[in-house]
């Protein structure tokens, strides 16, 4: 379906079995209504991991592109939001 997406991508798994998903798409009806969800994500979106975060910090690499570092008690993970829009 044509439109305007947020698209979350994120490690999951674990161990050995540790990956790059897509475990977000949502859709909106606009490009400036995708792009606001998309900020307001970096601030607030609860990835999988770390289970207990300590700090974030969310970067602008573009303007339809986020990247967020978060810490946690063992290691580190960062996760990136994108604006899209589908082709199809």
């Amino acid at each position: 379906m044509t439109g305007w997406y947020v698209l979350i991508e994120e490690t999951v798994g674990g161990g050995d079995s540790q990956r790059w998903s897509l475990t977000t798409i949502r859709r909106f009806a606009n490009r400036d209504e995708a792009r606001w969800h998309a900020a307001d994500f970096a601030r607030t979106y609860q990835p999988r991991h770390p289970a207990m975060p300590r700090n974030r910090r969310v970067f602008k690499i573009g303007e339809d592109s986020w990247v967020v570092y978060i810490e946690g008690a063992m290691r580190t993970y960062h996760f990136r939001i994108f604006v899209a829009q589908s082709e199809e």
